[in-house]
């Protein structure tokens, strides 16, 4: 008698039809992102139809950090305002920031948001936004800034107090 050993069969699709996913990317990915009203990502002028709400709010938490690293912590007191931050509010969060990635990576630009020992940023070089714009201090974007940053987060306010007072 010998020793069964496992078998495996591997499925993959042998359909032309895949590539349609691809079709359907623009082929300008300029990102554009709009945080003065209402918060939208575009791709190639096209709107980000995100499936979860949290993803969406977490890119805005990074636009509204500038650039700079925001922690899982941070990002939980975000997200999840009146939570603190244990065991199961970052077992949400990591869903949030997957989901985020996925619908990122759906768009073809995943390279956006940046990710380092837990941490995630926006890659500001790799984005068109009008906050960056207008706080750039060049004189074609002065006009940008109307009195509303991210009407859809009640934590935006913040930015916009620092926004108004400048």
């Amino acid at each position: 008698m010998y020793a069964k050993s496992p078998r495996y069969i591997v499925l993959y699709s042998v359909d032309e039809d895949d590539k349609t996913i691809q079709k359907e990317i623009p082929e300008n990915l300029n990102v554009t992102i709009r945080s003065f009203g209402y918060f939208d990502v575009f791709v190639g002028g096209k709107p980000i139809a995100f499936r979860n709400k949290k993803s969406k709010e977490l890119l805005a938490v990074l636009i509204d950090r500038k650039g700079g690293f925001v922690s899982s912590e941070e990002a939980i007191s975000y997200l999840w305002e009146d939570e603190p931050a244990n065991t199961l509010t970052l077992s949400r969060y990591r869903k949030v920031a997957l989901r985020l990635k996925n619908t990122l990576e759906e768009y073809g630009v995943s390279d956006i948001v940046e990710t380092v020992d837990g941490k995630r940023r926006i890659v500001t070089e790799k984005v068109h936004c009008d906050l960056f714009d207008y706080l750039s201090g060049k004189e074609e974007y002065s006009q940008l800034f109307k009195g509303s940053y991210l009407n859809n987060y009640s934590w935006g306010e913040t930015t916009l107090g620092e926004l108004i007072n400048s």
